[in-house]
C-alpha cells in the first residue's frame, strides 16, 4: 500500500485497531469472571424430588472426588490400610526385581513425612472427604539399561501388582506431546531411547502405583547429567528405577458415616466433569 493510500485510510485503521483492541480484551477479562464464577458456584445440576418438585445440587458439597467411584471408596480401604498394603507390594517388587534384574536398593530417603494429606479439593469447587495418600519413594542404585531389562522389569511389577488387584502397567501416554517436548524433557522420542520413561499402574479407588525409569546411558548431550543431578547431601540417585504408592482419595473410617450421609443428594446423578484447575 503506498504512503498516500496508507495516510488516507489511517483514521480508519487506527478505529478499527481500538475495536480489535477492545475485544481481544474483553475476551480475557470476560474469561477469568466466568471461571471465577464457575470456581466459586461449582457445577451444579437440577434434580427432581420424589414429589415431582425440582432442586439444585451443588457439585462442590460433593464429599468424594470426581473421577473416582464413590462405591470403590465405600469397599476400599482406608488411608492407612491402603498405604501398609502398597510398602507391601512395594517390597515385594522389589525383591523380585533384586532378584531377576540384580537390582540394589538405596534407603528410603522421607520416612520421616506424613503420606496422609487433607483437606483435599473434590475438584468440583469445594473440599473433600477423603484423603490424599503420597508414599515416598524407592529408589534402586542402578537402572535396566536394555530395553528388553525394562521391559522385563514393568512385566515383574504386573506379576505383583495384580496380585493386589491393580490393572496392568502402562507407560505414560505422551500422544499430546511434540517431538521437541519429548527430546527436551524425556531424552528421545521412543521410550528405548528415552533417559526417562515413566508409567504407572492404577488399583481401585484412586490407587496407584508408579515406576520410573532415569537412565544416563542415554544422554547422549549430558543435558540430564547436569539437570538431574542432585543437591549436596541429597539421596536421589542418578540411575534408578524408582517406584511409588499413593491414592488420590480413601475414607478414613472416622469419615465414614459423614460420608454416606453427604452422598444421599448425589445417588443417581450422572457426575458432570470436573473443573478446569
Amino acid at each position: 500500500m503506498s504512503q498516500t493510500r496508507l495516510r488516507g485510510h489511517r483514521r480508519w485503521w487506527i478505529l478499527a485497531a481500538i475495536l480489535i483492541v477492545g475485544v481481544i480484551a474483553a475476551v480475557p477479562v470476560a474469561s477469568v469472571i466466568h471461571h471465577m464464577f464457575d470456581n466459586a458456584v461449582g457445577r451444579t445440576t437440577v434434580a427432581k424430588n420424589a414429589d415431582g418438585t425440582e432442586r439444585t445440587v451443588y457439585w462442590r458439597e460433593y464429599p468424594g472426588v470426581a473421577g473416582i467411584d464413590p462405591q470403590q471408596v465405600l469397599d476400599g480401604p482406608t488411608p492407612q490400610q491402603g498405604y501398609d498394603a502398597g510398602q507391601t507390594m512395594i517390597t515385594e517388587i522389589k525383591a523380585a526385581l533384586s532378584e531377576e534384574l540384580r537390582l540394589q536398593w538405596a534407603p528410603v530417603a522421607d520416612k520421616g513425612s506424613s503420606p496422609f494429606h487433607r483437606p483435599i479439593e473434590n475438584h468440583y469447587g469445594g473440599e473433600s472427604l477423603l484423603t490424599n495418600v503420597n508414599g515416598p519413594e524407592s529408589q534402586s542404585i542402578t537402572v535396566p539399561q536394555t530395553w528388553e531389562e525394562k521391559q522385563r522389569a514393568i512385566s515383574i511389577i504386573e506379576e505383583v501388582t495384580r496380585r493386589y488387584g491393580f490393572d496392568a502397567p502402562a507407560i505414560d501416554g505422551l500422544e499430546s506431546w511434540s517431538a521437541e517436548d519429548r527430546i527436551r524433557d524425556l531424552g528421545g522420542l521412543t521410550p528405548d531411547k528415552q533417559v526417562i520413561v515413566s508409567g504407572v499402574a492404577l488399583g481401585r479407588a484412586g490407587q496407584w502405583l508408579a515406576f520410573r525409569f532415569q537412565d544416563l546411558s542415554k544422554d547422549g548431550t549430558g543435558t540430564f547429567t547436569e539437570r538431574l543431578r542432585p543437591p549436596e547431601g541429597a539421596q536421589w540417585q542418578m540411575n534408578t528405577m524408582a517406584l511409588s504408592y499413593g491414592a488420590n482419595g480413601l475414607l478414613a473410617a472416622e469419615d465414614r458415616n459423614e460420608f454416606e450421609s453427604r452422598m444421599e443428594s448425589f445417588h443417581g446423578l450422572i457426575p458432570p466433569a470436573p473443573l478446569e484447575s
